[in-house]
């Protein structure tokens, strides 16, 4: 295995060079939070840290201790709080994410959430306006950061998944957005699901509209569940992709909720963005 960070695109890459081996690697922590990655060969069990709350996340293959895949139902969703000691990969192996805390919290300031661990120091918070300010100006004085993550990598050096961690204070829109936009090497087209940590007020989530503006479709998302596809799927499963190459996604967003409390609350959202060639949704 291989670490190192992405020379233009920023944060972590971890590259997994044995896939026919169980392959861990290092662990990272964020604001109690361990966090680590495995290639699973088939039929491999992985003993899970001896915590109240392990969340795994199939990336790739699938489980059989749980029964697990990728994804879910289109716009279903599903929980992946583990209470068992071990998962067990399926005939096609599994590769996991595995966040692992004693107590499930919320996310009070931004400060709790700083990164230790190897080559942390690439894994740096920003505002959404800081990230985004120069295509729009619709996350200037928003409550939102976006900014770590890890480019995970087969053993042929090409990206498999996108680890793009983000969080959204209260009331917060992420904005209308279909991901329509021409794939470049610094923004390839993805297949994503969200993971929610943390949800701050319990309320945020997902939504789906026709067009930016008009109403909204809402899906809220407890903590330790993740969505089915939002984007568009064939009759086989596939990712439906447009002409210049881009994954076919309707017009959506998240938005945080709001409560009467006066301290902020923020969703703490994984968004994995896998590559479009690799998805296949098996349920309907």
């Amino acid at each position: 295995m291989k670490i190192s960070v992405h020379e233009t695109r920023g944060n972590i890459n971890i590259l997994f060079e044995n896939p026919g081996h169980l392959e861990a690697s290092p662990i990272w922590q964020l604001g109690g939070r361990r966090i680590q990655f495995v290639w699973m060969p088939p039929g491999e069990a992985l003993a899970l840290p001896d915590v109240a709350r392990n969340l795994v996340k199939v990336i790739g293959g699938f489980l059989i201790e749980p029964d697990r895949r990728a994804f879910c139902r289109p716009k279903g969703m599903q929980n992946v709080l583990f209470e068992g000691k071990r998962v067990v990969a399926g005939s096609e192996g599994a590769f996991v994410a595995v966040i692992s805390e004693k107590t499930l919290t919320v996310v009070r300031s931004m400060t709790e959430l700083q990164f230790s661990g190897p080559l942390a120091e690439a894994l740096q918070w920003r505002t959404f306006h800081e990230q985004f300010g120069h295509v729009t100006d619709a996350f200037e004085g928003e409550d939102a950061y976006i900014g770590p993550g890890f480019h995970l990598q087969s053993d042929t050096g090409e990206e498999t998944c996108y680890l793009n961690i983000w969080t959204a204070g209260k009331g917060v829109d992420l904005t209308t957005h279909n991901h329509a936009h021409d794939p470049s090497p610094a923004a390839p087209a993805f297949a994503e699901t969200h993971l929610v940590v943390s949800n701050g007020t319990g309320q945020g989530g997902m939504y789906e509209c026709d067009e930016p503006g008009s109403q909204k479709t809402r899906q809220a998302l407890p903590s330790g569940y993740e969505h089915g596809p939002y984007f568009d799927v064939d009759a086989e499963g596939l990712p439906v992709l447009l002409g210049n190459g881009a994954v076919s996604y309707p017009w959506h967003g998240w938005e945080a909720g709001t409560d009467d409390d006066s301290e902020q609350a923020y969703d703490l959202v994984f968004a994995f963005e896998t590559r479009p060639s690799l998805v296949r949704v098996f349920s309907a």
